[in-house]
């Protein structure tokens, strides 16, 4: 018996650490569009960062999904960052950000 549907059902974490959602394990995403809004304080100018896309799994570990890879080269944007897929996985997600 299984619980989990064919939609991911998603979550960002960075360092090790979970940073979005905050108010819930996960989001559902079955197709189409989720706008995240997290702010990543005290970034400098040249840093690069990696955020993880995980799928959460009630039975099972989580699976990585991927990752999205960025330098903060500057002020500006919007930018677009695709994922990076892990071996296996077979989502396509494509993450818009901005540095203010």
């Amino acid at each position: 018996m299984s619980d989990e549907s064919d939609a991911d059902e998603v979550f960002l974490m960075l360092n090790k650490n979970k940073i979005w959602p905050t108010d819930s394990k996960y989001i559902g995403m079955a197709g189409g569009e989720e706008v995240v809004n997290v702010d990543l304080l005290e970034l400098e100018e040249g840093a690069s960062l990696e955020l993880e896309l995980w799928d959460y799994d009630t039975w099972t570990p989580n699976d990585k999904l991927g990752s999205f890879k960025m330098v903060i080269d500057g002020r500006g944007g919007p930018f677009t960052s695709d994922l990076m897929k892990e071996k296996g996985s077979g989502a396509k997600y494509s993450l818009e950000w901005e540095v203010h």
